[in-house]
């Protein structure tokens, strides 16, 4: 019998050129190797429609999402309100079939009464009040400032629909725990990615890496934080690489000589970077969500030194150098670059990310919910 899933994605999740998206599109990919047939619903605010996903899926389905500051006058949040397509609802209704929503951004009809007998999961990105705490914290505009607050307090409000879902998925033990503490019927659902095999390289590079979206205030902060406390004090080349870097990540770079910004390099110049690092620094300053950098690192990158939020949730802790502050990490940085990356290393990644990391593995509590239902 043919198994048939709605996905109401937040957004194209093609090209898999950030976080969400990426982990959106290669549990899309693993699942439709498993035989899913799916059926996508995605929003194309800033991008295209994709024939890859075509590929892929039974069908695909594109609605526009409303920026308009009529958006903001509701009791709903601003990222679901403007999600709440009416076309979207009327498309769900026309089968039968499960519907997996891709984030607390599309559950604006989770608790539609036309759809309280359907099986409906939601992937929980994050613990999505929290994380617009933290931008809200780190905004360094009054607009920007207010606008996360207000949008964190209606998410905590909003999250409370959870309760219509039959199952939540969460992408980390800790925001499972949440969950499960909160509304039950939660479990691990680890992040899709683009790796499917170790491509550590043993010896050493010639410089540290940072890679990240640093177009997001979050990013930026970590970025910051590299070129002001770390690379004035480290003699050895740094690059930070990744999406439209800021001007402030710009202008603090070129006061260094021992620093490269490299802006919007395509996947491969990304994956080639990642790979010849001797470094991949990853610090990050707020423990919300699955940071899918630090996956990326470590399949194909040499040692990994993080902060304990980057791991936090993850139990990826132990293949990672941890360093609680700048001057612990500048000191682990100067331990590190004398060293040699061992052969040992990469069978010790090998071990835990190839079995419980890979796509495949990730999917199979999916599966499993899914086929109860249609076993029902």
């Amino acid at each position: 019998m043919d198994k048939h899933l709605n996905i109401v994605s937040f957004n194209v999740p093609w090209p898999a050129d950030y976080g969400g998206v990426i982990d959106v599109f290669y549990r899309l990919k693993a699942l439709a190797k498993a035989g899913i047939k799916i059926h996508l619903h995605c929003f194309t605010y800033g991008r295209k429609k994709s024939s890859e996903l075509d590929k892929l899926c039974e069908e695909v389905t594109y609605y526009p999402r409303p920026r308009s500051l009529f958006y903001h006058f509701s009791a709903k949040p601003f990222i679901v309100n403007t999600r709440a397509s009416k076309a979207l609802l009327k498309n769900l209704l026309k089968n039968n079939y499960p519907i997996l929503f891709e984030g607390l951004h599309t559950c604006g009809f989770l608790n539609h009464p036309k759809l309280v007998n359907r099986l409906k999961i939601v992937r929980a990105h994050n613990i999505e009040h929290l994380y617009y705490k933290g931008l809200a914290k780190k905004a360094n505009s009054i607009l920007k400032k207010t606008y996360y607050h207000f949008e964190a307090l209606k998410l905590k409000r909003f999250e409370k629909t959870l309760e219509h879902a039959s199952h939540i998925a969460a992408i980390s033990d800790s925001d499972k725990k949440y969950f499960q503490e909160k509304y039950g019927k939660t479990f691990l659902l680890l992040p899709g990615h683009p790796n499917d095999e170790i491509k550590c390289k043993t010896g050493k590079g010639n410089y540290i890496l940072y890679h990240a979206d640093l177009s997001t205030s979050e990013n930026e902060e970590a970025a910051l934080f590299i070129l002001d406390k770390i690379t004035p004090d480290i003699d050895f080349p740094f690059i930070l690489a990744g999406k439209n870097p800021t001007a402030k990540i710009f202008n603090a770079s070129q006061k260094q000589s021992n620093v490269l910004v490299e802006a919007n390099p395509p996947f491969a110049k990304m994956e080639e970077l990642i790979t010849n690092a001797h470094i991949n620094l990853l610090p990050t300053f707020q423990p919300t969500g699955f940071k899918l950098k630090l996956l990326n690192a470590l399949y194909n990158g040499r040692f990994c030194l993080v902060t304990p939020q980057m791991a936090e949730g993850t139990a990826l802790d132990e293949l990672c150098r941890i360093g609680k502050n700048a001057d612990d990490l500048k000191e682990q940085i100067r331990e590190l670059i004398t060293q040699n990356f061992s052969e040992e290393e990469t069978t010790n990644r090998k071990k835990l990310l190839e079995k419980s990391y890979s796509n495949t593995y990730n999917i199979e509590p999916l599966m499993k919910v899914l086929l109860s239902d249609l076993s029902a």
